[in-house]
């Protein structure tokens, strides 16, 4: 397995990670600033970043090389690969700059500039009102509702481009679909996914097996077993809290089944 999937991978995926002492005031900051007025940028650490450039322009070096989006446009990146971000009162930088640390929520952003259309920024206005509506509700409840949000939120930014992808890559929209849902489901059986999808399992495992030569549950199981990788090397995560993450009922399953398919535990891959 791997060789097909990795061609199939459309989206980047996001997880919300489950911290007892998340502060989420600290975890999520969102910065409105107009006609180049506003306070400066901290440094930022591992996280998502996103800016939303409706007037001068946003410049800054991302992984050392120059980038600068101006009004119209969307930057969305790794937020520790932005560095050198130059002073609003100097680019005259109106625009929204949203920055979520991975203590709250996992990426696997990559580098996305992009135009952005009126109607998406009044799309994105408008879920960042209800995320920022949502800091004063109860603790028990907010956390979550504020990463669905989140997430929709950075899904429709880089609706645009996935767009594109599917037209060059020439992958069936199918398999788009599979992936958003698997990022969402993860470790789930086949039948349920074929369920999701509209389709009997005999038909769902043809599909797979037309297009990469896998059957629906060896998809599945590489797909995941992406996530797992991903997870175990980009964060502190223990393998306990994976497991929950990826849908498995306890991290002995979870080792078991990672060791059936890479011969080593999560532990020891790590």
């Amino acid at each position: 397995m791997g060789n097909s999937i990795n061609r199939i991978l459309p989206i980047d995926l996001y997880h919300m990670v489950s911290v007892p002492e998340l502060v989420l005031e600290r975890a999520l900051k969102i910065y409105h600033v107009k006609d180049g007025k506003g306070e400066a940028l901290p440094s930022f650490e591992t996280g998502t970043l996103v800016v939303i450039c409706t007037g001068g322009s946003f410049s800054c070096k991302v992984n050392k090389d120059d980038c600068n989006i101006v009004k119209g446009q969307v930057l969305l990146a790794a937020g520790e690969g932005v560095t050198s971000v130059k002073s609003f009162i100097e680019t005259n930088f109106s625009g929204i700059v949203v920055f979520v640390s991975e203590e709250f929520l996992i990426n696997r952003q990559r580098l996305i500039i992009r135009d952005i259309t009126e109607k998406e920024i009044n799309e994105a206005m408008t879920m960042l009102n209800l995320i920022e509506s949502q800091l004063n509700t109860p603790r028990e409840i907010r956390a979550k509702v504020i990463e669905s949000l989140l997430r929709a939120l950075v899904i429709g930014l880089q609706y645009s481009v996935h767009e594109e992808r599917i037209e060059r890559d020439d992958i069936p929209l199918f398999f788009h679909d599979l992936a958003l849902l698997i990022s969402r489901y993860h470790h789930s059986p086949a039948y349920f996914y074929a369920e999701k999808l509209g389709l009997s399992s005999p038909e769902f495992n043809m599909k797979c097996r037309q297009y990469s030569q896998m059957t629906a549950v060896e998809w599945i199981a590489d797909y995941v077993l992406l996530e797992a990788k991903d997870l175990l090397r980009k964060t502190r995560l223990r393998p306990s809290q994976i497991a929950i993450m990826l849908g498995f009922s306890n991290q002995d399953t979870f080792s078991r089944w990672f060791r059936r398919l890479t011969g080593e535990f999560p532990s020891e891959w790590k």
